[in-house]
Formats: structure tokens, sequence, C-alpha cells
């Protein structure tokens, strides 16, 4: 009995790795839970955009159509390079959190939201700062290439020179033009297999009061000479199609391509050329009246037979904003054959303090971009020195339908945007196809730096409770007494 007493009263057997075990199962656990915060993080995005995906829209067209509403973009927004949209439905230059460009270094200067057909919203950012799309950046009829300056998702860095870069918005890749006898795109040709780019002399700006306007239309932004060539983006081979002399010429409306891609209308003075793209040949269609001008890249009805000019009823030359804005503007149609008044087709006039037309529905409605110029007392004080359609002159731009025989639509509504200019796929101006899904673009998928800025942190975090738990066990133990025995 005294041998069974010893043995219940002597403490059991420690096992000699018990301390390593339990250390193991304890690195075990704590590997286990970073693994799975990592994993939380890491997925998190996804399921955000998962979540924040539009429905479904019932009855869409599979091919898209123009949105009948745009918002602001996220800051954060994703662009085009990381997260390609597919072919887009517009383009938006303009103003606010999400469209806003910055003029300092080490920032974007400007920043282009590109719609996709679905709705959805991707970013295009140039270190050039003042873009308005339709302008500098273009997009192409068939919506899958933007072109614009060579310095797509470059910062702004001082002593920066490019050329044209042209993003395909269905892959996300750039194609960058340096070796270019011309570099200020002016027209897409209508297969969107080649661009039609202006070369602009040295010193072209026309001064204030030096020379007449042409078309009886500000001759303060005007400019004069250069040459139009035709850039093969399959080659990359450019040739020059016509030499301007040192006739004035206007960048956003003088010129527009013909249904075929082989004729283009071009407005050199008040002289209404046609150009072969082919073999080079031109003729003068028509001489313009004062204050007429070629209506823009949309000018050719949608089968070719006619070309929108627009006539200016208001202040012409020396204005202010507040006068730009008065102006009405008449729409009229010259047979494409032989330069001749077409049929009135008595539609509404246009008010704006300028107009161009993106395109002409098979029905006959004419598109058309209008502009209103920012109208304060300060900017009011003498004429305005910029152009009506520049960045820092704009302060509203809409879409509009212009029906025969009367009747206005705006197209697009805009929600908590300021939009200064809109580029519209031309295919979908033809087709009439408007009015299509428009969700609120949604937080993810975001740029890259986003998510380093979330999971920054969370890495940091846990990392520091590793170390602080790793110190813990590495920290000199307090002995603890055994018990004396009675």
């Amino acid at each position: 009995m005294l041998a069974a007493e010893a043995d219940r009263m002597t403490p059991a057997r420690v096992p000699e790795d018990l301390w390593r075990r339990g250390r193991r199962r304890y690195r075990r656990r704590v590997a286990g839970t970073v693994a799975a915060v990592l994993a939380v993080a890491l997925a998190l995005p996804g399921l955000l955009v998962l979540a924040a995906e539009p429905p479904p829209v019932v009855g869409a067209s599979t091919e898209g159509a123009v949105p009948g509403r745009v918002y602001d973009p996220w800051p954060w927004q994703a662009p085009v390079a990381q997260s390609p949209p597919g072919p887009a439905a517009i383009l938006l230059s303009g103003s606010g959190n999400g469209l806003g460009g910055v003029d300092l270094p080490g920032a974007y200067g400007s920043k282009i939201a590109a719609v996709g057909r679905d709705g959805s919203y991707r970013m295009l950012r140039y270190a050039d700062t003042y873009l308005q799309v339709g302008q500098r950046v273009r997009l192409s009829p068939d919506g899958r290439y933007v072109v614009g300056p060579d310095s797509v998702e470059d910062l702004i860095v001082p002593g920066r020179a490019g050329r044209l870069s042209v993003v395909d918005l269905v892959t996300g890749h750039s194609r960058r033009f340096k070796e270019l006898p011309a570099d200020v795109p002016v027209a897409w040709q209508p297969d969107s297999a080649a661009l039609l780019l202006w070369s602009q002399p040295e010193a072209s700006l026309v001064n204030y009061g030096e020379t007449p306007p042409f078309d009886g239309n500000e001759a303060t932004y005007g400019y004069a000479g250069g040459s139009l060539w035709l850039l093969d983006l399959a080659t990359g081979e450019s040739r020059k199609v016509l030499d301007l002399g040192a006739a004035v010429f206007d960048p956003i409306n003088s010129v527009a391509f013909a249904p075929d891609g082989r004729h283009l209308a071009v407005q050199v003075d008040r002289a209404l050329v046609l150009v072969n793209t082919a073999d080079g040949g031109s003729r003068t269609l028509a001489t313009l009246g004062a204050g007429q001008r070629l209506a823009g890249t949309g000018a050719f009805t949608a089968d070719g037979s006619r070309l929108a000019v627009l006539g200016l009823d208001g202040c012409a030359v020396a204005c202010t904003n507040a006068a730009r804005n008065q102006r009405q503007w008449r729409l009229t149609t010259l047979d494409a054959a032989t330069g001749q008044a077409g049929p009135d087709g008595g539609f509404d006039p246009v008010p704006g303090a300028a107009v161009r037309v993106a395109g002409w529905q098979r029905d006959g409605t004419a598109v058309l971009v209008t502009y209103q110029d920012e109208h304060h007392p300060y900017y009011d004080r003498e004429p305005s020195i910029e152009a009506p359609a520049a960045y820092r002159a704009v302060s509203a731009a809409k879409l509009l339908a212009v029906r025969p025989g009367g009747g206005t639509t705006q197209l697009i509504r805009q929600e908590g945007v300021w939009v200064w200019d809109i580029d519209v796929a031309h295919d979908l101006v033809v087709d009439g196809r408007f009015g299509g899904p428009s969700p609120e673009p949604t937080a993810f998928p975001a740029a890259w730096w986003l998510y380093c800025l979330v999971l920054t942190p969370t890495v940091g975090l846990l990392l520091l409770v590793v170390l602080v738990v790793r110190w813990r066990r590495r920290a000199p133990r307090r002995a603890v007494p055994l018990p004396t025995p009675n």
C-alpha cells in the first residue's frame, strides 16, 4: 500500500519535447491566422467587384449602345491598361473627382473616361494637360481605339516630348508612334484602319486682329498652314494627302471623311475642297459664305450623299463668353457631288458657343456636340482669347439629336459630373443606338495604387503582430516554484 501511495504522490512525467510541440502548434496557428487574413484581404477586391457589377439589362442589344446617363468616375477608377473595357460607346473629358487632371509634375495632366458599351467606366490618363476628347484625344469609329498624345499612363515630367499613342480598348495595349511627319489627330478613317494627322508648323497660331477670320468666327484662335497626312496603323507608314499652304485651318471642324473612306472634305480658308486620298487628287466643291463652316468630322450623312455646314447667327469676332453662349447655329447641307445647296431640312437652330456634328443617323437625324463657355464676370471683362471648345473655356458640353422638320433631344443626361467634351463611336450614331445601360461607376476594379494603399497597412499590421508574438515567446519566463510537499 505504501508503494501504491508513493506512486500516486509522484508527479506525472512530462515528455521532454512537450515545450517544442506546443511551440510548433502555436506557430501553426499564427501562420494559419496570417494566411487567412491575407487571403481575405487579397480576395476582398474581387468579391467587391462581383457584388458591384450591374445586373444584366433584359433585352439590351448585344452590340451595346450609348448610355442614357453619365456619372463622375471614382478617383481610383481602373485604367484601360489594367482592365480593358472592350469597345467604348463614348469618351468623356471634363472636371470633377474622377475626370479632373492636375497641372503639376509627378501627376496626371488629363484623365479621360472610356465608357464601355455595357456602361462600365475605365480611365485613360495622360501627362499632357488640358486635353479634350473629340479634339486631341479621339475615339475610332468602331469604338475600339483611342488616339492621343504619346504620354498615355505617364506622369507629368518637365521637358517630355512625345508623338502619338493608339490604345486598344479590347486588349489594353498601347502602340506608340514617334517618327511621324505630323502629330495632331484630326479624323479617323471610317474603317478605323488609318488616321488623318495635321502637321502644324511652328508659329502657326494666327495673331489676334492680323488675319481676317476664314469663316467669320474668331481669328484669335485660328491656325494657319501645315499639311495633312494619312497614317496607316497596320504598317506605321504616313503619306501626305494635302498641302494647306498658308491657309487658315481649324483642326476641330475643318475635315470630314466620306463613308467610303477614300474621299475627304477639307475647309481651306472659305473653300470646301474634296480630296481623293487614294491618288491625292482634289477639287473645290464649294465656296462657303461668311459665317459658314464645315460642320466637323461627322459632316457627311450616313449614305454619303450630303455634307453638313453650320452657319452662325450672333457675335463672330472678339466675343465675350456671354456673347458666345448667345450664338445660334443653322444646320444646312450641300450635295456631296456638286456642292450645291441641298433641300432645307427644317432643323431647329442650335444654341451654343461652338457646335460640331458627331454624325448622322440613317433617318436623317443629326447628332451634335454643343459647348457652353464659362460665364462669369471675371471671364467676361474683355473678349476671350480661348477657343470656344478649349478645356479652360468650356463649362458644359451636351450631346443633342436634331431632327429634320424640327425637334431637338438631349441624348445623354449628366449626373454629378462636369462634362466639357464628348466623343461618340460613329457606328452607334449611324445605327441610332442611344439610351443604353447607365449604371453608376463601380468602385472596383480599382487602380493598382489603391490596392497597395489598402493592403500595405494590413500586411504591415500582421507582420507587427507576428513580431510582437515572437518577442513575447522569446522573452525569459519567470520561474514558478513547485509546491512544497507537506
